[in-house]
């Protein structure tokens, strides 16, 4: 039976793999049979070859990094972030959620071969992008991680923290997407709803209470997503299967985004 996925064998680069989806994404990859090298910032139980640590806050970190990394990256997954206040302000979370992230997929994919895929988590949460597109262009024209900081900080009514990470996520994914076409190189995002991870209780009292949340954003099936529901189509984009996909964002929330499309529910975002 053919490998539509093709896995096996395969080089993949897990940044963010210490918990969560990200952590469910190298255990899997390496159930597959995938080569997996797994970055984070907190230490990683996942079943990988090799671990490297990497602060998504600072540019010497990740840059040190990826020289740690041995050879061509076929299959790159960014799944680091964090989810804002207390552990972390706007502009903190701003600098890891898409400043960080945007640099480390830089810095690989100069490694990343003909055919190879990137794919990122954002979120449900940046889904209303579109309303802000020419501002977030003035970001994605800004190459250095300090001017991009920079920034962040002169604009932080739209330079929000999560939210406004992950609208900038959204952007960048479908414009460097178009960029990457003449490498045949494919970059894609997964938006996720509401998952069980340990996040999740931030996310509750950010909303002010787990009961305000659920009645906004709970996906319609009635609970939230586990790691492994997010995981396993995020390894599909990167997959041979997905190997016509590139610049989407796919979102997987169990409809929620087409009740709000369609007026069943109510959207806030």
């Amino acid at each position: 039976m053919r490998d539509i996925l093709g896995y096996e064998g395969k080089r993949c680069v897990v940044v963010g793999a210490a918990t969560g989806m990200g952590e469910a994404c190298a255990r899997t990859l390496a159930e597959m049979g995938a080569e997996v090298i797994a970055l984070d910032i907190a230490p990683i139980t996942a079943p990988v070859k090799q671990t490297i640590e990497v602060d998504l806050s600072n540019p010497a970190s990740i840059e040190a990094a990826a020289e740690q990394i041995p050879g061509d990256i076929p299959s790159l997954f960014v799944c680091a972030g964090v989810p804002g206040p207390p552990g972390f302000d706007n502009l903190q979370t701003m600098v890891v959620n898409f400043v960080g992230v945007r640099h480390c997929i830089e810095v690989l994919l100069p490694r990343v071969p003909k055919g190879g895929a990137v794919s990122l988590i954002s979120s449900v949460a940046g889904i209303g992008y579109k309303k802000n597109l020419e501002k977030w262009k003035e970001l994605m024209a800004i190459g250095s991680f300090e001017q991009s900081r920079a920034w962040c900080e002169a604009n932080p009514e739209l330079a929000s923290g999560y939210l406004g990470s992950k609208q900038a996520l959204n952007v960048y994914t479908q414009m460097r997407a178009s960029e990457l076409i003449s490498r045949e190189i494919r970059l894609n995002a997964l938006l996720p709803s509401p998952t069980d991870t340990p996040m999740l209780p931030v996310f509750h009292n950010q909303a002010g209470g787990k009961e305000t949340l659920e009645q906004f954003f709970l996906a319609p099936i009635g609970r939230n997503a586990t790691p492994e529901e997010m995981a396993d189509p995020l390894i599909f984009l990167n997959s041979d299967a997905a190997r016509f996909v590139s610049g989407h964002l796919l979102i997987v929330d169990y409809g929620y985004c087409g009740e709000v499309d369609v007026g069943v529910r109510e959207g806030l975002l």
